[in-house]
């Protein structure tokens, strides 16, 4: 049986950080198998990352350790954890990344690194990610317990995330990721959607912050027309703003965390 264990950083690819990762990981458990969900978020971004773990994690075997450094208080007093939950086991700084996934999945204990000789020796103050969060997943994939790393704890950072809602036949809420694609994801729900009677075909006003939108939803990308911005709901359940073969993002300027409100205006 493999002993799962993916990576989640901002590091990107273009130094050697990630490969140090992987590196020390193999040689305290070789037979370990790394699994890369993304290095490519953006710098110090807590909040991004915490909505690609939740977005991924659930698709792994059960037992998997998920390992995230995205870690802007790097040197700081701020707690290295690992979350158990029904499923997992996540291993992150006490920022709040690890919050979304992990409370997804019902958290059952936590647990604040403390003991030494599940780090790397001489640690640094810049890289916790080599000395903290590549060692104790693989200890941890090589079957040492939580209660061995760390000591239990009552409280831990939970990030805020705003969630949609429904006022007055309208659904607002607001971008949560812009993939490599360009497509904007909101965390506007299908249950939200088809709770107002919205389904495909349906002609939305979107507001984007202060700019407004005429929008169809649409089932496919290709039920899209060519250079037009349209709606789909994703593979999570979650709308989305999208263009056949192009970006949305550059189309209407979309950052993250812009405010979206939608209404339906006419059926198709």
């Amino acid at each position: 049986m493999k002993n799962f264990i993916t990576l989640l950083t901002d590091f990107g690819l273009d130094d050697h950080y990630v490969a140090v990762l992987k590196g020390v990981i193999y040689s305290i458990c070789p037979d370990a198998f790394v699994i890369d969900i993304t290095h490519n978020i953006p710098k110090f971004n807590v909040k991004m990352a915490s909505h690609i773990l939740y977005f991924a994690y659930k698709y792994f075997p059960k037992n998997t350790i998920h390992s995230v450094t995205v870690y802007p208080e790097v040197g700081t007093e701020t707690k290295a954890l690992i979350i158990k939950t029904r499923n997992y086991l996540f291993i992150g700084p006490d920022n709040g990344v690890l919050s979304i996934a992990a409370r997804d999945d019902h958290i059952e204990k936590v647990f604040e690194i403390v003991n030494k000789d599940f780090l790397l020796e001489n640690m640094s103050s810049t890289f916790h990610g080599r000395d903290i969060f590549a060692p104790v997943p693989a200890f941890l994939a090589c079957g040492i317990k939580p209660e061995e790393i760390g000591v239990p704890l009552d409280s831990h950072l939970i990030l805020s995330i705003e969630k949609s809602r429904v006022k007055d036949r309208s659904i607002r809420g607001e971008i949560i990721h812009i993939d490599d694609y360009g497509n904007v994801i909101t965390n506007i729900g299908r249950e939200q959607l088809e709770g107002l009677d919205i389904s495909a075909g349906d002609i939305l006003e979107v507001y984007v912050g202060v700019v407004k939108y005429e929008l169809r939803l649409v089932k496919t990308f290709s039920n899209i027309e060519k250079g037009e911005v349209g709606l789909i709901v994703d593979s999570e359940n979650l709308l989305e703003l999208c263009i056949f073969k192009g970006s949305a993002a550059k189309i209407i300027s979309a950052n993250l965390g812009d405010k979206i409100r939608i209404k339906k205006i006419s059926k198709s």
